[in-house]
C-alpha cells in the first residue's frame, strides 16, 4: 500500500484494516527485532486507542460494570509479566505422580495406559484451546513447505522450551488451559516426538524435578509457588530471546517473486489485456480455494478452538522478512549506450514524462558509476512515485551507504519505510536527517542504535524523534526560513500516529511554503499534494483527498502513485467504475514506456535504423522492479467487492431513484451505506412508521416511487402501517427489507418473519431476492409495478447472505457492476384515453344537467362547470375559484343531478355516493386509471370511463366543444351560509383577556401573518395538517392554489403522518439540484407548515430529532387541548385532582359525574415545544394572541425546525362526533315534551 493511499488503510474507514492494525507487527524483523510479540509475530498492542475501533468502548462499558473489585487507577498491560506466568508453565518440570499414586500401577500397566491416552485421544480432545508461538511459527513454516509426514529430526533434537517443559499431570486429563497443548501434538494435530523434559529444564536453569508426598501435596506446591521469582524471570527471558532467535532463523530471508514475475512478464498490446490479466488471477485463485476444500479434519477437533485463527493465510504475509537486498537491475537497458544517462533521467523527470523510463535511465546511470549517489537517490524518487516502494527502498539505502549524511535518501527512506509498515526504522531515519541537517537540535552521535525494541520503547522512540522535529520547527515556524522538510518530517510521525489533523496540518504548511516560492522546492510539489491528499483520504475525508491527487496529476500526469490512491479514494466513496479507470490508469504507466518511449529511446541510441524493434522491444521491457501492488487493489476492490449492497445501490441509483427513506440496522446498513456513496440521500427516521409515510407520501408529491429501507421481522412490521397507507391512498411504494439468511429460513434466525407471505396480501407485489444475479431484475420489476396501473405499495425480500453475498467471478462483475443505466431506466407508465363513445355520453349528460359537479381546471374554465375538491385534491384548481362550491358541500352533493368524478373514489369521503347526502337521482360519471373501481358503490358501470384523466380531459373539452354552463340560481343559492357565517365570527371574535383561544381565531392568526409574509401564500407554503379538529377546521381557513401543496391524514385517515410528510415535502420541494424530481423541484423553497393536533402529535413527535439533524426548517403549529377531541379541564389543579382519583383508582361515576381521567385525556399542557430546542430548534409556547403572532413570524423565518405550542379552549362537554358517521344523520338527543 502506498503511503497515505487513501482511507482503505484507515483504520476509521476500513473494518479490515482496523483488524490487522491489532494483530500487525512491525516488518523491520531483521532491523529492530520486537520482542513480547504474539504468536506470528503478531503484535500484542496497539498505536494508539482509537485504533481499537467499537472494542474499546464495549470494554470500558465492561470494566465500569457495578460490583466488581474496586479498581485502581488504569495501568499499562503487563506484558512481561504474562510471559513470566507463561514460563512457569511452559518450563516447569515435568510432573509425576507422587509414590502413593505410582503404587497403584506396574510399569508394563503404566505404560499402557500413556500409550491408549496417547493414540486414541483426538488431537483437540484434551489440548488447549491455543497455540504458543514457536507452534504457530513451525507450523507457519511447514504450511509454506508441505507438512512432513513425520518430524524433522532436528525438530525432535531440539524442541521448544516453552513447548517441551510442561508434561500434563494425571489429573488435569481434558482439562485445556492457555499455553498448554499437550507436548505430542503440534498445532493442527502435526504430532511430534515426545521428549524428555528433565534435560531441557535443567539445561535452563529450572531446578531440580520435584516428587509431591501424598500427604502434603497442597503445602509443597505452594512452596513452589513462591519460588525465587527473579531467578525464573532471568530464565524466562532467556528461553525467549533463544525462541525468538529460532523464529527469526525459521523465516526464509527472501521470498520468491518467480510467481509474480512470471504472471506480468507477458507483454500486452492494448488495454484490454490488463483487465484480461486479472480475470486470469482470479480464476487461479479460485481453482486454489477449491483445492482447499479437499483439507480433512480429525472429528475430535474443536472448530471453535480456531476461530481466532481465521484468515492467517493474510498474516503470514506480515510474517515474512521485507524484500530487501541488492537493487534488481533491468537486462538490456536501453540508456546504457547513452553518454549520459543521469541527465537524460532528469531531464525526463523535470519534464514530468514516463517514471518507468527514468527509472531506466538511472538504472544505467548507476551502473556506469555504482558510487553516483545523486543517481541512486534520483532512482529511489522515480521508483516510489511509479508505486514500487520496495525498489525505492534498495535505491535510497544504496545511497546512504554512499553518503550516510544524504538529506533527500534519509526523507524519501523515511517515507517509504512508513508506506510498507516498518515503523521504527522510519522513526530513526527521521532522527539521522535531523542529526544531518540540525545537528544542534540533536548531535549525531546521540541518534538511536540499531537495537532490539519492545512496544514501549518504540512508542517512546517516536515520541522523542516527534519532539525533537517540533523543535526543529520552532526555529523557523513560518516566512521564507520555514523548512518545509521539516514539516514533512512531522506530518509522517503524526501520521504514524495516526494524528490525522496534525498530519494534514503539516504538509499544508509545508505545501504553502513551496507554493509561495520562498522555498527552492518546486519539483516537490506534487509529492506534497499526494500525501496531503492521502493523509486526507485516510482521516475519511475521501473527497477533499481527490482534490488533492488532481492537483498533483495536474502538476505531473504520470504521476502514477496519485494515479492509484485516487483510484482508491474513488473505491471508497463507491465510485467503482471511475476507481477502476484510475487503476488500469496506473496499470497502463508502467508499460506506456513501450509506446511513449519507444520515439525518444530511437532519438537516444541514434536514429530509427540504427536498432531492430525487437531489439528495442526488449531494451525497454521491464520485468525486475514489477509493481503488484496495482494489481492486488485492482482485483480485491473491483472484483471481490462487488457484494449484494453494491448492487441493490446502483440498481437503485440507475432506476433514478434521488432519495431513500429509512431506518438501517443488520443487515441493511451496508445498502444505505453503498446508497449514500452513490449520491442518493439517506434520509434516517426514528421509526419505521414515520418512514413509510414519507416515503408514500414522496411518491403522491412527485409522481415516482417513493423508496423506503428497513431491518426485517420488527421493522417490516411497523413499516406496515406505510404499506396499509399507501395502498388506501394510491401511493407509489417500494419497500426494501432485510431479513434473515436463507440458510437459517425455519430455524428461528434473528428477527425472522416469513415476509413474503405476510405482505403479498397488502402489496401489488412481494418477491424475495434469492441470488445476486436476481437483485437488478427484481427491484425494477417491484420499482415498476408500484407505479404503473394504479399506484400501491410493492415489496422485496432482501436476505442477509444476498446482501452481503460477493460477485467474485469476473462475468459476475461485468453483468452485475455495470449494467447500463439506459437499461434499467423505468418510463412513465403509459396512459390512455377513453372510450370515445363513453366521451360523447358524458357529454351530453353535462350539457343537460341543471346541476353537474366536476373536478379539473381546463374543463372548469372552458366549460364554467361547478366543482368540489376532495381533500388532497385541493388546488388543483385553486379554493378562490369562482366555481368552487366546497363552502357549500353539503348543498352540492344533495342537488347534484350529474357528477363527474375525475380520479376520486366514492368511498367515506364522498359518502359512497349514496343518499341522503347524495341525490338518489344523480348520474355519476367515474373516471379511473382502474376498471375495478368503475361501478363501486352508487358508480354506474355503464357511464364509467377507464382512462388516463389528462387524456379523457381533453377528449371530453372537445366534444363540448364552446358550450358553456348556465348555473340554476335556486342550487346556486343553497349554502352551508349558517356554518360559515358561525365559522367568520369566531375567527374574528378578539380573545377574552385569560381566556385560552378558540380553534379558529388561533388559525385566522396564524393565516393573517402567513398572507402578510407570503403575500397571500401562493406557492410559497406547502401545508401538512392532521388531528381530527386541527384538521378539519384549518382545512376550510387556509386556502391553497397549487396541487400537492396540502397533505392531510388522507382516505385512511391516518394519524401520526405529519412529521414523516414533512420529511417528504422538503425532499420533494427543497432538496438540492439533484436530489428530487426535476418536476416537482421550485425555482425557490417552499416553507412547510404542520397543524397538529397534540394527539396526533404524540405519534410521531420523537421525528422532531430527524428534522433538526437534516435541518428542515418546518414551522410546526402543536394545537394543544390536552386531550383527544378535547380536553378534561381548564386549570392544571383541576387536571391533578382527576390524575389523583385515577392513580387511587377512584373513577366509579356517581350522581356528581365521571371522575378521573378518561380515555381522551392526555397530560395538561404539555410542553411540546422543548422537544425542539433540545435537539437545537426553537420552541415558542404560546398562551396569548400577541404570542401566537410574534411566534409565527419568528418560526416562519427560522431556518431550524420550529414548534409553537398554542394553548386552545380544551372544548369540555362536547360531543364526541364524526361528520361521515351514519350518512351525515345525527341522532336526536331526547327532549322534553309540554
Amino acid at each position: 500500500m502506498s503511503f497515505l493511499g487513501g482511507a482503505e488503510c484507515s483504520t476509521a474507514g476500513n473494518p479490515l484494516t482496523q483488524f490487522t492494525k491489532h494483530v500487525q507487527d512491525d516488518k523491520s524483523l531483521q532491523r529492530d527485532r520486537l520482542v513480547g510479540r504474539g504468536p506470528g509475530g503478531m503484535q500484542e498492542g496497539m498505536r494508539s486507542r482509537g485504533m481499537m475501533g467499537g472494542q474499546d468502548q464495549m470494554m470500558d462499558e465492561f470494566s465500569q460494570q457495578p460490583g466488581q473489585l474496586p479498581g485502581a487507577s488504569p495501568q499499562p498491560f503487563a506484558m512481561e509479566q504474562l510471559r513470566r506466568e507463561l514460563d512457569q508453565f511452559q518450563n516447569a518440570p515435568p510432573r509425576t505422580g507422587s509414590p502413593g499414586w505410582a503404587a497403584e500401577f506396574d510399569a508394563g500397566e503404566h505404560a499402557r495406559m500413556e500409550a491408549a491416552f496417547n493414540g486414541s485421544q483426538g488431537p483437540m480432545m484434551n489440548a488447549p484451546a491455543g497455540f504458543n508461538p514457536a507452534e504457530f511459527a513451525r507450523f507457519q513454516q511447514q504450511s509454506r513447505t508441505g507438512m512432513p509426514q513425520a518430524a524433522h529430526p532436528s525438530v525432535a533434537s531440539a524442541p521448544s522450551p516453552m513447548l517441551a517443559g510442561y508434561q500434563r499431570p494425571m489429573g488435569y486429563m481434558g482439562i485445556g488451559g492457555m499455553g498448554m497443548m499437550h507436548q505430542n501434538f503440534g498445532p493442527m494435530a502435526m504430532q511430534q516426538q515426545q521428549q524428555p523434559a528433565e534435560a531441557v529444564t535443567q539445561d535452563k536453569g529450572k531446578g531440580r524435578m520435584v516428587e509431591l508426598d501424598d500427604e502434603n501435596w497442597e503445602a509443597q506446591f505452594a512452596e513452589m509457588e513462591t519460588a525465587d521469582t527473579q531467578t525464573l524471570d532471568d530464565a524466562a527471558n532467556a528461553a525467549m530471546e533463544a525462541e525468538l532467535n529460532e523464529l527469526d532463523r525459521s523465516v526464509p530471508t527472501t521470498t520468491s517473486t518467480t510467481t509474480t514475475t512470471t504472471a506480468i512478464e507477458e507483454s500486452f498490446d492494448a488495454f484490454e489485456n490488463v483487465w484480461q490479466r486479472v480475470q486470469a488471477e482470479a480464476a487461479v485463485n479460485r481453482k486454489l480455494a477449491e483445492g482447499e476444500t479437499d483439507f480433512n479434519i480429525d472429528e475430535n477437533l474443536h472448530m471453535g478452538d480456531m476461530g481466532d485463527w481465521d484468515g492467517f493465510e493474510t498474516l503470514n504475509t506480515r510474517f515474512r522478512n521485507p524484500q530487501l537486498g541488492e537493487y534488481l537491475f533491468e537486462e538490456d537497458n536501453v540508456f546504457q549506450s547513452v553518454n549520459n544517462p543521469f541527465e537524460e533521467g532528469v531531464k525526463i523527470m523535470r519534464e514530468g514524462g514516463n517514471l518507468s523510463l527514468a527509472a531506466l535511465a538511472f538504472e544505467a546511470a548507476v551502473q556506469k558509476d555504482p558510487q553516483h549517489v545523486q543517481a541512486w537517490t534520483m532512482l529511489g524518487t522515480a521508483q516510489a512515485q511509479n508505486e514500487k516502494e520496495l525498489p525505492a527502498i534498495r535505491a535510497l539505502e544504496q545511497a546512504l551507504k554512499i553518503d550516510a549524511g544524504n538529506l533527500d535518501a534519509l526523507m524519501g527512506l523515511a517515507v517509504s519505510y512508513t508506506n510498507e509498515g516498518y515503523d521504527s526504522t522510519a522513526y530513526r531515519t527521521l532522527e539521522r536527517w535531523l542529526s544531518v541537517k540540525y545537528p544542534q537540535i540533536i548531535n549525531p552521535k546521540d541518534v538511536s542504535e540499531d537495537a532490539d525494541l519492545g512496544f514501549t520503547d518504540r512508542q517512546l522512540l517516536h515520541d522523542r524523534v516527534t519532539d525533537l522535529f517540533i523543535q526543529a520547527a520552532q526555529l523557523s515556524p513560518s516566512g521564507e526560513q520555514m523548512d518545509p522538510d521539516v514539516q514533512v518530517g512531522l506530518g509522517v510521525l503524526f501520521y504514524c500516529a495516526e494524528e490525522y489533523d496534525k498530519a494534514v496540518d503539516c504538509f499544508s504548511a509545508a505545501l504553502a511554503s513551496t507554493e509561495s516560492g520562498t522555498t527552492n522546492q518546486q519539483e516537490q510539489l506534487h509529492l506534497l499534494w499526494n500525501r496531503l491528499g492521502a493523509t486526507l483520504a485516510n482521516s475519511g475525508r475521501s473527497e477533499e483527498a481527490i482534490e488533492a491527487y488532481e492537483q498533483a496529476l495536474n502538476i505531473n500526469p504520470n504521476f502514477v502513485r496519485a494515479r492509484y490512491n485516487l483510484g482508491v479514494s474513488c473505491i471508497n466513496i463507491g465510485c467503482y467504475p471511475e476507481a477502476a479507470q484510475h487503476l488500469l490508469g496506473a496499470l497502463s504507466m508502467h508499460r506506456v514506456v513501450e509506446q511513449e518511449g519507444r520515439e525518444r529511446a530511437r532519438e537516444i541510441i541514434g536514429g530509427e535504423g540504427g536498432i531492430a524493434d525487437e531489439q528495442l522491444e526488449r531494451m525497454l521491457h521491464v520485468s525486475q522492479n514489477q509493481s503488484t501492488n496495482l494489481y492486488d487493489t485492482l482485483r480485491r476492490k473491483i472484483m471481490a467487492a462487488v457484494t449484494g449492497a453494491q448492487i441493490i445501490a446502483r440498481t437503485l441509483r440507475d432506476l433514478g431513484v434521488t432519495v431513500i427513506f429509512g431506518i438501517v440496522g443488520i443487515p441493511v446498513v451496508e445498502i444505505a451505506e453503498e446508497a449514500i456513496n452513490l449520491g442518493i440521500r439517506f434520509v434516517a427516521f426514528r421509526n419505521e412508521q414515520a418512514c413509510s409515510y414519507a416515503a408514500s407520501v414522496y411518491g403522491y408529491m412527485t409522481g415516482q416511487p417513493g423508496v423506503c429501507l428497513v431491518v426485517g421481522g420488527p421493522g417490516v412490521l411497523h413499516t406496515l402501517a406505510g404499506i396499509g397507507n399507501a395502498t388506501a391512498n394510491n401511493f407509489p411504494l417500494l419497500v426494501l427489507a432485510g431479513s434473515a439468511e436463507t440458510t437459517a429460513i425455519t430455524k428461528g434466525a434473528f428477527q425472522e418473519l416469513d415476509a413474503i407471505s405476510f405482505l403479498t396480501p397488502h402489496t401489488k407485489l412481494a418477491v424475495r431476492a434469492s441470488s445476486l444475479d436476481f437483485i437488478p431484475g427484481a427491484v425494477k420489476n417491484a420499482y415498476r409495478t408500484c407505479w404503473y396501473g394504479r399506484p400501491g405499495p410493492t415489496f422485496v425480500d432482501l436476505p442477509a447472505d444476498i446482501i452481503q453475498g460477493r460477485a467474485t467471478a469476473a462475468a459476475d462483475y461485468h453483468r452485475l457492476l455495470l449494467p447500463p443505466p439506459e437499461t434499467m431506466r423505468v418510463p412513465a407508465p403509459p396512459k390512455a384515453s377513453g372510450d370515445p363513445a363513453l366521451i360523447l355520453k358524458a357529454a351530453q349528460l353535462l350539457k343537460t344537467a341543471q346541476a353537474p359537479l366536476l373536478v379539473l381546471r381546463q374543463l372548469v374554465d372552458r366549460t364554467g362547470l361547478p366543482f368540489l375538491p376532495t381533500p388532497m385534491g385541493k388546488g388543483v384548481l385553486s379554493d378562490s375559484h369562482a366555481r368552487n362550491v366546497s363552502s357549500a358541500r353539503s348543498a352540492a352533493l344533495k342537488h347534484a343531478d350529474v357528477v363527474l368524478v375525475l380520479g376520486a373514489r366514492l368511498n367515506w369521503i364522498l359518502h359512497f355516493g349514496e343518499a341522503p347526502k347524495w341525490s338518489p337521482t344523480a348520474k355519476i360519471i367515474q373516471v379511473d386509471l382502474c376498471a375495478e373501481e368503475i361501478g363501486r358503490n352508487a358508480g354506474a358501470a355503464e357511464l364509467g370511463i377507464v382512462g388516463d384523466i389528462s387524456l379523457v380531459v381533453d377528449q371530453l373539452v372537445a366534444a363540448l366543444a364552446n358550450w358553456r354552463y348556465a348555473p340554476v340560481a335556486s342550487i346556486g343559492g343553497a349554502s352551508d351560509k349558517t356554518f360559515l357565517d358561525t365559522a367568520a365570527q369566531a375567527a374574528n371574535r378578539p380573545t377574552p383577556k385569560d381566556a385560552p383561544m378558540t380553534y379558529q381565531r388561533a388559525f385566522h392568526l396564524i393565516k393573517s401573518t402567513l398572507d402578510e409574509l407570503t403575500h397571500k401564500a401562493g406557492s410559497d407554503v406547502v401545508y401538512v395538517s392532521e388531528g381530527a379538529n386541527t384538521m378539519d377546521i384549518s382545512r376550510s381557513i387556509f386556502s391553497v392554489d397549487h396541487p400537492r401543496q396540502r397533505l392531510d391524514a388522507g382516505t385512511y385517515a391516518t394519524m401520526g403522518v405529519g412529521m414523516g410528510y414533512i420529511a417528504a415535502a422538503h425532499e420533494a420541494y427543497n432538496a438540492m439540484p439533484g436530489a428530487a424530481s426535476g418536476a416537482c423541484s421550485p425555482s425557490k423553497p417552499k416553507k412547510i407548515v404542520a397543524f397538529e393536533g397534540d394527539s396526533a402529535f404524540g405519534f410521531s413527535a420523537m421525528e422532531i430529532e430527524t428534522l433538526a439533524r437534516y435541518r428542515i426548517p418546518a414551522l410546526i403549529f402543536v394545537v394543544n387541548n390536552s386531550g383527544i377531541y378535547h380536553g378534561d379541564t381548564t386549570s392544571a389543579a383541576e387536571w391533578t385532582t382527576l390524575q389523583d382519583q385515577t392513580a387511587r383508582n377512584d373513577t366509579k361515576a356517581s350522581g356528581e359525574g365521571t371522575r378521573g381521567l378518561r380515555s381522551t385525556s392526555l397530560l395538561y399542557e404539555t410542553r411540546y415545544e422543548m422537544l425542539a430546542t433540545m435537539c437545537g430548534g426553537r420552541g415558542f409556547f404560546v398562551r396569548t394572541e400577541e404570542e401566537l403572532v410574534e411566534a409565527t413570524r419568528q418560526g416562519f423565518a427560522s431556518e431550524q425546525v420550529t414548534v409553537v405550542n398554542v394553548i386552545v379552549e380544551p372544548g369540555i362537554g362536547k360531543k364526541i362526533g364524526f361528520a361521515w358517521q351514519n350518512n351525515g344523520e345525527r341522532e336526536r338527543e331526547p327532549q322534553a315534551k309540554l
